[in-house]
């Protein structure tokens, strides 16, 4: 599985992907942005177009992981944030539990 003490970044494309799309083209699409030395140990995470499915891409030196995770009676909360962003684990733990992440938790006030 996931060993999330040596995940180097996450990834979140938040923009709809056809779910149909396999490991092989995922490795595809993220070999053309990513080298090969980035995509091992970091998380990528694709949003389905109806944000009732993700797939968790995972790559480490062992081999290869692709995690679907699908529900029904609500939408992953990814509106907000911004396509190729980077998340933390916490973060991750949210978007999976169904919360709305917030890419700027620290608002500055201005007086």
């Amino acid at each position: 599985m996931i060993d999330f003490d040596v995940v180097k970044d996450i990834y979140v494309y938040s923009k709809g992907i056809d779910m149909r799309m396999g490991m092989n083209r995922i490795k595809n699409i993220l070999s053309i942005t990513f080298s090969p030395v980035e995509i091992i140990d970091s998380v990528f995470i694709f949003v389905s177009r109806d944000r009732k499915a993700i797939k968790i891409y995972y790559e480490d030196i062992k081999g290869s992981w692709l995690l679907i995770n699908k529900v029904q009676y609500y939408r992953f909360q990814v509106e907000n944030i911004r396509e190729g962003e980077v998340i933390t684990k916490k973060d991750l733990k949210y978007l999976l539990q169904g919360v709305e992440i917030l890419s700027k938790r620290e608002k500055k006030i201005s007086i």
